[in-house]
């Protein structure tokens, strides 16, 4: 929906709400130091320099659209420049623009090729979260089983010859499929134990001056494989599971319809505090992304529920007096 209006994503939008949509400060959202903000930033350029449309990416009705053809790419909003510029004013001229840089593999959406130290720290909690977190919760829920996971996990990381995964890993199994829940946390608690003691810090660019974009926290070869074969796991049998998928997609239609509702008329929609920050916005030509702020920090219930008194029948003394 903001594919005409500046674009939209993930880190983008993070990096947006704290240096200016919180309301913590008048003009700058939580008015976090630079290291704080450099620690979030995970691809240091903007969305219009990084995309690369690919073919047969026209308007096509919601329910047609076929989400895999429409990943953004990943970068800040060239309406948050000056938040960022102020973020860099520390670092030369010369490390700024090596920082900023990006290449392609000549299919997808130009990339980002640095992050900061801060921010390669961030990464790999984040990464150790989806891994062995989600693994928990799925495992919880009965959505995975352990004759899978012997399988499609703890047989590949024997092959990767870790010494610790050697000695631990069938003894984990039965623990992360436990009915005790103190074993289940136990075996959580050694897997991400195992995989924080092994991070190195590296030196990843000699050419930056300054050691906060020169060094980047990260896994040796064999445990970058060894989560990679967590995250594989969780991504097939959990987050591509039909039923999830199901959610997912219910979830794209709703933003999509409440966005074409409040573009179609936001002074008659939007509440007073956003319908004022819209004017503002739509005088300077950015109205779209105020839309976008707002429907981003909904809660999944809020939108949910706002979806139903936009678009379902509704009933009782208002239906009955519409009706009659």
């Amino acid at each position: 929906m903001m594919r005409n209006h500046g674009g939209f994503e993930g880190n983008g939008q993070t990096f947006r709400i704290v240096t200016k949509l919180e309301p913590y400060t008048a003009e700058h959202g939580m008015n976090l130091s630079r290291r704080t903000l450099l620690g979030l930033i995970k691809y240091p350029n903007y969305l219009p320099q990084l995309n690369q449309p690919p073919q047969g990416q026209e308007s096509v009705p919601h329910r047609e659209v076929k989400a895999s053809l429409w990943h953004p790419p990943k970068g800040l909003y060239e309406c948050d420049q000056a938040s960022f510029e102020w973020l860099l004013e520390g670092f030369s001229s010369q490390d700024t623009q090596r920082f900023m840089q990006f290449n392609s593999n000549g299919k997808n959406h130009y990339k980002t090729l640095y992050k900061s130290f801060d921010c390669s720290i961030m990464e790999l909690a984040d990464d150790i979260a989806y891994a062995i977190h989600d693994l928990e919760d799925a495992i919880v829920m009965g959505i995975v089983n352990q004759s899978q996971f012997n399988q499609e996990v703890a047989d590949p990381l024997l092959k990767l010859d870790i010494d610790w995964m050697n000695q631990n890993i069938v003894a984990l199994s039965e623990k992360l499929f436990s009915q005790h829940h103190h074993e289940r946390k136990d075996a959580i608690g050694a897997l991400v134990n195992c995989f924080i003691t092994n991070i190195e810090i590296i030196e990843i660019a000699a050419e930056f001056e300054d050691d906060l974009l020169k060094y980047n926290a990260v896994f040796p070869a064999h445990f970058h494989q060894a989560l990679g074969i967590f995250k594989a796991y969780v991504f097939n049998r959990v987050i591509r599971k039909p039923e999830i998928q199901m959610l997912e997609y219910k979830g794209q239609q709703i933003v999509m319809e409440l966005f074409q509702a409040f573009a179609s008329d936001p002074q008659r929609l939007l509440p007073d505090n956003t319908c004022q920050r819209w004017l503002e916005a739509n005088d300077a030509g950015n109205g779209h992304r105020v839309i976008a702020d707002y429907i981003s920090g909904m809660t999944d219930g809020f939108a949910s529920k706002l979806y139903g008194s936009l678009f379902l029948p509704s009933s009782g003394i208002v239906g009955e007096k519409i009706g009659s």
